[in-house]
């Protein structure tokens, strides 16, 4: 193969300004914006009042509606309404009928706060769903 120069030729108008607007930005270092952190359980659309905190347990198969009580530093959770694919699964001892439907959700070991007990439940509910 054989290429032939054909020689040299100065840049256009347009494509000297655009380089010149990149090399300017390029000198300015990108500023960090700082993102709104909120709890999780406030991402997730659940409300506190009065020690109790009520929301949904959302994961992609299904949600339940879901209440959290707080004493002190410690959090009891409940679920209502498991269905059978949570039922037929190995974590399913964990839970605890409280009537009308409520379950208290028995954690090993207890959540360091309401989100990190939120995020296990909801990945006890896709493991379940996705395990059936």
């Amino acid at each position: 193969m054989r290429i032939k120069e054909l020689g040299i030729r100065p840049a256009s108008a347009t494509i000297r300004e655009l380089v010149s607007r990149v090399v300017r930005r390029a000198a300015n270092p990108p500023q960090q914006v700082k993102r709104l952190e909120f709890p999780y359980w406030q991402e997730r659309g659940w409300t506190y009042n009065r020690g109790r905190y009520t929301g949904s347990y959302q994961t992609v198969h299904a949600a339940f509606c879901g209440h959290i009580d707080q004493h002190g530093s410690s959090f009891e959770f409940f679920l209502y309404q498991p269905t059978a694919e949570i039922k037929h699964n190995s974590h399913w001892v964990c839970f605890q009928d409280r009537m009308n439907g409520w379950f208290f959700v028995h954690m090993g070991r207890e959540p360091k706060d309401v989100s990190s007990g939120i995020l296990t439940i909801e990945r006890l509910i896709t493991e379940s769903y996705e395990n059936s």
